[in-house]
Formats: structure tokens, sequence, C-alpha cells
């Protein structure tokens, strides 16, 4: 009997208890991972320029992540599809992996190596994670609410980690921060080991009878291709009706069987013929689809505004923060990661208000207010150049960010089909990861040629720019 392939597989089970296990199984581990990279935060660039590596070096090591985080989302999102799993206990060992070799690193060059499977890791984790949650919440009502209380829980890791990371190095050593980093990724890998079978069951729910292949709505495939296997053995068969023998040693053609015969062959190479169109069809809806999402101004747009986001929260965090902080307003390094983790508590604090400013104001509003508060603090450092003006371009970078992390998560739900999510997403975390190359990179070269507000005023421009572009020409959903 020919059966109709589904049009998507899209988790159906939106039920409150499922959302809470998928919530605590990702959490469980990303917040770990989300832990350890941040215990870096501060601690990776003062290595590397202990170890003699000079300012745009630093920016290439930390550029490094960036890359591998951009050569693996694409090849992720489409394994998750093929195989209809997630690879997030992949992503910790490798990050794991990361951590140990840090601990015994001796010369700067090696951190590109470590910092490449950081970057493989993470890329993974947060691709697999990220497909997950929007195929599961696109319909939920409470996705807002649920994104929140996600994002909440990743900032929180990711904002205690650098006053710690710097604190337990600024009192014994680089190499004690890495060696509490790798302890925490071997946990984390444990327990996304634990959770693999559980973020399967929950990937897979109700789509055990779907097909991997991907078909457009008016492409419907009835065609099974055993059928067609069927048929050609019928054809076989029916070569060997069709000639018969004499009894002499000749064969001649059986003609009781020859408009059988001709039936049955020009049924089958119809069949085949139909299969080899759909075939052709399919694979022409596969770059159809990559096509559309490029063609989607409202998606590009989003991804130019995460790519800047990546650009100015890595470039200025993760190095002009810990370098300036050091060299021009003269603090240590713990103040330093001090400052970093207080600045993530009041982006926590903001993001658990975040659903209700969505609801609000809207999400396209709440993202272009979010980019507004962040540049305000790049823009206070520039004009003032002094410590008050250090830190609230720390604070505000970090409350514009809680703002911007749910909503930009909603607006990718609300403008891409939901049965093109792996595709979209793999496309949007391909090209917003740009930004955490070029951000230290650019932002490196910045500081290393010109100066520190010329770095800062690099950074104030690339988020203004974006706030622009994505506030006058993104659609309002």
């Amino acid at each position: 009997m020919n059966k109709k392939i589904p049009k998507n597989n899209t988790l159906i089970s939106n039920s409150d208890k499922s959302t809470k296990s998928l919530l605590i199984a990702i959490l469980s581990t990303i917040a770990l991972a989300d832990f350890g990279l941040g215990l870096n935060t501060v601690v990776l660039p003062l290595y590397a320029k202990s170890l003699g590596a000079s300012i745009i070096t630093i920016g290439l090591i930390i550029a490094s992540f960036g890359l591998a985080r951009i050569l693996i989302n694409i090849p992720v999102s489409i394994l998750s599809k093929k195989f209809k799993m997630q690879f997030m206990h992949v992503g910790m060992f490798l990050i794991f992996l990361g951590a140990i070799g840090y601990y015994f690193s001796t010369f700067y060059n090696e951190l590109f190596i470590f910092r490449l499977l950081e970057g493989f890791g993470s890329g993974i984790i947060n691709t697999s994670s990220m497909i997950m949650l929007t195929k599961h919440l696109y319909q939920d009502k409470k996705r807002a609410k649920v994104l929140s209380k996600y994002m909440i829980a990743r900032r929180l890791s990711m904002g205690i980690a650098p006053f710690i990371g710097a604190a337990v190095a600024f009192q014994f050593h680089f190499k004690s921060a890495f060696l509490l980093y790798a302890v925490i990724m071997f946990i984390g890998f444990s327990i996304s080991i634990y959770n693999r079978k559980l973020l399967k069951k929950i990937y897979n729910n109700n789509t055990d009878d779907e097909s991997t292949i991907e078909n457009k709505e008016d492409i419907d495939i009835e065609v099974d291709i055993n059928d067609v296997k069927n048929n050609n053995i019928n054809v076989d068969k029916l070569n060997d009706k069709n000639n018969i023998n004499d009894g002499n040693g000749n064969t001649k053609k059986n003609i009781s069987t020859d408009n059988s015969y001709n039936t049955g062959i020009a049924s089958a190479k119809h069949i085949n013929t139909e299969t080899e169109n759909h075939d052709k069809k399919i694979k022409e809806y596969k770059k159809e689809k990559y096509i559309n999402l490029i063609a989607n101004l409202s998606f590009m747009l989003l991804c130019f505004l995460t790519f800047s986001f990546f650009f100015s929260r890595i470039g200025s965090r993760r190095e002009l923060v810990p370098l300036v902080g050091i060299s021009i307003i003269h603090i240590n390094q713990f103040y330093i990661g001090l400052l970093v983790s207080v600045s993530g508590l009041i982006g926590v604090a903001l993001t658990y208000y975040s659903d209700r400013v969505i609801n609000k104001l809207g999400i396209k509003r709440s993202i272009v207010i979010s980019f507004a508060i962040s540049a305000s603090g790049m823009l206070w450092f520039i004009i003032f150049k002094n410590l008050d003006g250090f830190i609230a371009s720390i604070i505000l970078l970090s409350a514009g960010g809680g703002f911007s992390g749910p909503a930009r998560n909603l607006y990718l739900m609300d403008s891409v089909d939901k049965n093109h999510y792996e595709e979209a997403i793999g496309i949007y975390r391909t090209l917003s990861d740009l930004g955490f190359i070029l951000g230290p990179v650019i932002i490196g070269v910045a500081f290393s040629y010109y100066n520190y507000i010329a770095a800062y005023s690099v950074v104030a421009a690339m988020l203004i720019a974006a706030a622009i572009l994505f506030g006058a020409f993104a659609k309002k959903y």
C-alpha cells in the first residue's frame, strides 16, 4: 500500500510537562558549558598575554572560537534533521578536551587549538539546543516566558563564572582556573550522556512514522520505492513468460502474453520515471529552501543583528574589557571579573522581566531598544573615558543583552517557516557567529594600530547600524 509521507517533522507535544523536561535536560548541560566558557572570559586573554601574545594575536585566539562554530553549525543542523537526534554530549566532550588542553599548554600558539575545540563544542551544543527548543515552542503561548527562563539560567551561569575564574587565577594561578574548568566540563559531559536518551525521546516525540525526506506542500510522493523494485522484478518475470521454447532449442515470442508484457514494461518505466522526477524535485526543493531563507530580508536582518551582538559582546567583553581594564583603567583581574559578573547578574535580572517587556512593546521594538541600551554604554565610555564610563559600558552592554536574547529567538520563530527551522537555524548561527571571528580581530586591530577609543567606537557603530537597519526594514510580526 502506498503511504503518504508527512510534510514536516515538528514536535507535536507541547505540554507543560514535556517543556519542563526538555528545559531541565538542556539546561543541566548547557548551563555548565556556559559556566565553563565563562571562567575563561577574563582568564584566557590575560593568560595569552602572559605567554607573550600580542593584542592582535589575542584577538585571533579569541576569534578562532567563532571560526569553529561557523564550520560546525550547518553540518549539525543537517545531521540533526537526518538522524532525528541531538549531539550535545559530543559538544561537551570537545569542550572538556579544550579545557584539558589549556591546563597543559605552555605556548600561546597552542591556545588556538584548544580554542577551536571549545568553538566546535559550543557550536554543537547551541545549535542542537536551539533546534529542539524552536521546534518545541513555536506554537506555545508561553514561549516568551519559557525562553526568558532559559536565558536566565544561561546568563546566570555566564554571569557568575567570570568572577570565579578571575578570582581563582588571581588567588592561585591561571592553571588553577583551567583545572576548575576541566572538572566542571567533565561533570557536564557525564550529565549529557545521562540525558542523551531523554532528549532523543523528546525530539522524536510522535514522529516515529515520519520520513526523513522533506517534501514541498504541492509534492505528494505516493510511490513506494519497494513498489518500484517489485515492478522491476515483475518485468523480469514478464521477460521469462514472454519467451517460450518450441522444443527444438529455439525461442519464440509468446503472443498471448505480449500485451500484458508491454503493459507491464510501460507501467514499470512510468513508475521509474515518476520516482526519478520526484527525486529531482526533492533535491531542487532542498536548494530552494536555502535560497528562500537567504532571500528573506527580515531573516537576514535578524542574522546581521545577532552578528552585531556577538561582534560587540565578544570583542568588548572578552578582549577590550580585560586589556583596557589592566592597561588603561589600572584595575586588577579580580575587579575586572567582579565587574563582568555583576553586569551579568544585572542582565539576568532584566531577562527575568523580558517576557513582560516583549508582550507589552512587541518583539521588534524590544530588540531595537535593547541595542540602543547597549550602544549607549559604549558611547558613555567614549565620551568620558573614565572608570565610571568603563563600568557603564560593561553593565549597559549586558543589560541590553538581557532584553534582546529571548526577543531574537522569538523573532526567528516568527520570521521563517516552521518546516525549515533546521535549515534556518544552521544559516542563522553560521552568519551570526561571524561576529565571533570578526569582532575580536577588527577590534584588536583598531586597538593595536590606533587606540582603545577607536576600538570602542567600532563596537558602538556596529550596534547602532544594526539597530537602525533592523528597525527600518525588518517586518513586524
